[in-house]
């Protein structure tokens, strides 16, 4: 922990700068420390991803990105953008308090399988080589490589070797929430404690959705509608689920401020952003919006249409948590899905659930307050709900939307803020007490199964935080690719060069006789296709995947 917080204040240091010059490019008027914060890490993003179609994002790049984010501190000319910190803010116990269990939460063992699956694949083919042609072809997921991970992979070689974006993620939030005395939102907090150290998009997604709303419900301003509208595009190529925020800004736009809506330069920074993600997605995987198959492009690095049906067949088969054989969960009319979403007796239907009559209920409200921005939102958010059970209603990818909802109509019980900050304090401490003690969740939660790979506080993270290390694995190759993979029988590769592949990734490819290759083995840049086996490659991926069961 305590070499977490000499990582934080240089992130801090380093994204600020970057804010300070975004702020001087955008040519805007002075914001609030918070969101100076948000575009600096909106400018970041786009400077890596360019960087990342040449270069890998190395050493040698985070030095050079990190002394460039410091020069706007020793410009005079960029004194009026500084940063100055709320003397109330640093005087606060409350905030210390939540910011010091956060690092606490933060310095845990990560546990999630997504962290190991495809979070840290995708920053070590970042930190290896960059965006590369094609390489959803060794893995279909590797396809995202979200805003976040692109922003993770610029500091984890030098500032933050930890890997905790999201650390600095949610004491940025917890400062804005200080900032604007919206101290309600610290309710949320958490439930993502189990995300915190991470870099899962869950995160800033759920987090600047909800600064965002904030803005633009209780704190809004005609000028501002380019540094939100900016943020909100942000957060949908951090994540396409959170399309509907940039849409719903865009909308409000047209309600509240045609002026500034006509104005083209408040869309120069937006486009960017857009074609720096359409660009990325294209590179990675052939399509537009990645994962949305049906965007696809025809390119040679385009991966086998049956791969494409596998992952949306797996989107449908986890709405319903596998109780249904993908061929009948197929046969349901949209009707049929709702219903079984709603019905089945588990965790995730009750979530669901909730998720419903809090929809019911805003849309109640929004129509008694006969107020555009609320029937917009929850217009919006219906939309997002329906399209999300066409693709895939695991209700992870509608919470972003549901939040926020619940922060308006509590804002409307004129509760006292000041008196949420006990009790929020008290929930962030039996959460943290929870997941401090694993076997608490195990007997409070028996479903959670996830419960069983946790390892809660242990002495050591009280110096930095924790991650796991195997360091076990072996090369091989197979036609002109060289490939890893673990010396046992692990599913995950988190730790192995790139490319690198688990057992079961190799099943799929030897049932499917295909393999990924390279176009041209002298220059990995060039990418990787899919290619038919031949029958002595398919005998030594056979070869390949039994030596697993020997180790």
């Amino acid at each position: 922990m305590i070499l977490e917080v000499l990582s934080i204040i240089i992130l801090f240091i380093s994204i600020g700068g970057w804010g300070i010059w975004a702020q001087y490019l955008l040519a805007s008027k002075k914001q609030s420390p918070s969101l100076t914060f948000l575009l600096g890490l909106t400018f970041l993003s786009i400077v890596l991803c360019i960087i990342s179609f040449f270069y890998p994002l190395n050493r040698k790049i985070e030095i050079l990105l990190f002394a460039i984010s410091i020069i706007p501190y020793f410009i005079k000319n960029l004194k009026y953008y500084r940063i100055k910190f709320p003397l109330e803010i640093i005087k606060s116990g409350w905030f210390w308090l939540f910011s010091l269990l956060i690092l606490l939460v933060g310095s845990y063992y990560p546990f999630r399988p997504d962290h190991f699956g495809y979070y840290i694949p995708s920053l070590n083919w970042l930190n290896q080589y960059g965006l590369i042609l094609g390489v959803a072809n060794i893995d279909w997921v590797l396809g995202q490589m979200s805003s976040l991970h692109i922003i993770q992979a610029g500091f984890d070689d030098t500032i933050d070797p930890f890997q905790r974006i999201n650390l600095l993620i949610t004491i940025l939030f917890i400062f804005y929430i200080f900032e604007r005395k919206v101290y309600f939102l610290l309710l949320f907090i958490p439930f993502y404690f189990l995300f915190i150290q991470t870099p899962s998009p869950d995160i800033p997604v759920i987090f600047f959705s909800l600064i965002i709303v904030n803005e633009e419900c209780f704190n809004y301003k005609k000028e501002n509608f380019k540094v939100i509208f900016i943020l909100s595009v942000f957060i949908f190529t951090i994540k396409p689920f959170g399309f509907w925020l940039p849409l719903w800004i865009f909308l409000m736009g047209i309600h509240q401020n045609k002026k500034e809506l006509l104005n083209y330069k408040n869309y120069i920074f937006p486009l960017i952003l857009i074609l720096t993600f359409v660009i990325k997605n294209i590179v990675t995987s052939s399509t537009i919006i990645f994962p949305v198959t049906q965007t696809q492009i025809t390119t040679y690095w385009l991966t086998d249409p049956r791969i494409l049906k596998i992952s949306n067949q797996y989107a449908n088969y986890y709405t319903f948590n596998g109780h249904f054989p993908i061929e009948k969960i197929n046969s349901f009319s949209f009707f049929k899905k709702l219903y079984y979403w709603l019905s089945i007796r588990e965790l995730q239907t009750i979530i669901n659930i909730f998720i419903c009559i809090t929809l019911f209920i805003f849309g109640i409200f929004a129509f008694i307050k006969k107020k555009f921005i609320y029937i917009s939102l929850w217009s919006i958010i219906f939309l997002k709900l329906y399209l999300i059970l066409l693709f895939s209603g695991q209700y992870r990818f509608i919470l972003d939307g549901i939040y926020p909802l619940i922060f308006i109509l509590f804002h409307y019980t004129k509760i006292n803020q000041s008196k949420i900050l006990a009790p929020a304090l008290t929930l962030n401490i039996l959460f943290f007490t929870i997941i401090s003690y694993p076997v608490l969740i195990q007997k409070l939660i028996p479903e959670y199964k996830l419960a069983n790979t946790m390892v809660g506080f242990t002495k050591g993270n009280l110096l930095k935080p924790k991650n796991y290390i195997l360091n076990d694995y072996k090369k091989l190759k197979l036609g002109n690719l060289i490939l890893y993979i673990t010396n046992n029988n692990s599913m995950y590769n988190f730790d192995t060069p790139a490319p690198a592949f688990e057992k079961e990734k190799l099943i799929l490819y030897k049932n499917l006789n295909i393999f990924p290759q390279m176009k041209d083995s002298t220059d990995i840049h060039k990418g990787f296709y899919m290619k038919k086996l031949t029958k002595q490659e398919n005998n030594k991926l056979t070869k390949i995947i039994e030596s697993f069961k020997n180790n």
